[in-house]
């Protein structure tokens, strides 16, 4: 189903479409810029319809999945934080709010990361990076076992805390 809704391109156009029509026309509700929720809607479909067809023809086709999954791979990361750490016996309700910023902040710097490598791949800009070779094994010996590591002194120190 989803090889279909690609060959499709239902993700390059129909779902960013979507998420900016819903988006708008939420905005539009919720400041009540018009009076009327059929004037809200007829201005944020023009307004997505627009917004899309400039983008797709100024930018490559894969930035959209590319953005995407950088924000679901983000998500995921900020809410499997949480669930270690609930998990490891820490009251989330208890903690300080620089200790409940945290896991937003282990999102956030995925998403960045992410969002620069979304826009650097996208506009060619990887041309300095081309010819460095990364192996599988150096990824997963060295890479992972920091992240890891990293992560599990993360939830032993808001443990200990």
């Amino acid at each position: 189903m989803v090889a279909f809704m690609s060959e499709a391109g239902l993700f390059h156009l129909f779902f960013p479409w979507l998420l900016l029509l819903t988006f708008t026309y939420g905005v539009l509700q919720k400041y009540e810029v018009f009076e009327e929720p059929s004037i809200n809607g007829a201005v944020a479909v023009a307004f997505s319809f627009l917004a899309i067809g400039g983008v797709y023809f100024a930018f490559p086709e894969t930035l959209f999945t590319n953005f995407a999954a950088v924000l679901a791979f983000a998500s995921f990361v900020a809410l499997g934080f949480l669930i270690v750490m609930a998990v490891a016996g820490i009251d989330l309700d208890s903690m300080t709010d620089i200790e409940k910023n945290i896991p937003l902040a282990a999102g956030a710097l995925i998403l960045g990361g992410g969002l620069i490598a979304v826009v650097a791949s996208s506009f060619g800009l990887t041309g300095v990076v081309e010819n460095v070779e990364v192996d599988a094994d150096m990824v997963d010996e060295v890479l992972m076992p920091v992240l890891l590591l990293g992560f599990i002194l993360a939830v032993v120190y808001i443990t200990s805390n």
